[in-house]
């Protein structure tokens, strides 16, 4: 089986775990990574294994060996990204989201269907064991008709208000904050478990700490 060569654009938070991620496959070589200088590409390299980075992701899409790229990124910078892996040849596995605004994202969506690329967020918790299942039930009809669906999320990240970062900066996360982080993910399981296609949405929102402590 041929190997897929990929090579990641950052390695803060989520960067690492795909990479793990990706080494268990067992037909992908992560051969490159991306920072944002070169001091913090080579420490990140050394950590994580990698025999080639780069402090600039223009560079690494230099790379030909790279077929593929994962963005891990800040949700600013996904659009120019995305669209420069597109036009270097490369598939693009970016996280959510895809762009801060539609038209971003149609036109990446576009590019992608013009070059014959692959352009996917990793929306990851359906491959889940528990939502594989609850996707075949609800295919072979053992929960009726669905008319409803509830959830909810909890976690204590950004819990006090002394807790920063990036994404609560609306200039780096986008204007769609909790939605596009988290709720993405509760809209792609919707659609993903009940096989049915989200219309419209209204939401509800509040903001716990009014005033953080910015370090």
């Amino acid at each position: 089986m041929k190997r897929i060569k990929v090579g990641v654009i950052g390695t803060g938070f989520i960067g690492p775990a795909h990479i793990e991620a990706l080494r268990r496959l067992g037909d992908i070589d992560v051969v490159a990574l991306a920072e944002c200088s070169d001091d913090v590409a080579r420490s990140k390299a050394e950590v994580l294994r990698t025999d080639r980075y780069y402090g600039d992701y223009r560079e690494l899409l230099k790379d030909g060996r790279i077929q593929s790229v994962h963005i891990c990124s800040p949700n600013y910078l996904h659009y120019e990204m995305a669209k420069a892996a597109l036009e270097a040849g490369k598939h693009v596995i970016c996280e959510k989201p895809l762009a801060i605004s539609v038209a971003e994202a149609e036109e990446l969506v576009e590019l992608a269907d013009k070059k014959g690329l692959v352009n996917a967020v990793n929306f990851n918790i359906r491959y889940y064991p528990l939502m594989r299942q609850l996707r075949l039930m609800v295919d072979k009809g053992h929960v009726g008709e669905i008319f409803a669906v509830q959830g909810s999320y909890l976690q204590d990240w950004l819990f006090h208000p002394t807790d920063y970062n990036w994404r609560l900066e609306p200039d780096q996360s986008g204007q769609s904050r909790a939605i596009a982080d988290i709720g993405s993910h509760w809209m792609d399981l919707i659609e993903f478990v009940t096989g049915l296609k989200i219309q419209e949405v209204c939401a509800d929102f509040a903001t716990f700490h009014k005033v953080r402590k910015k370090p």
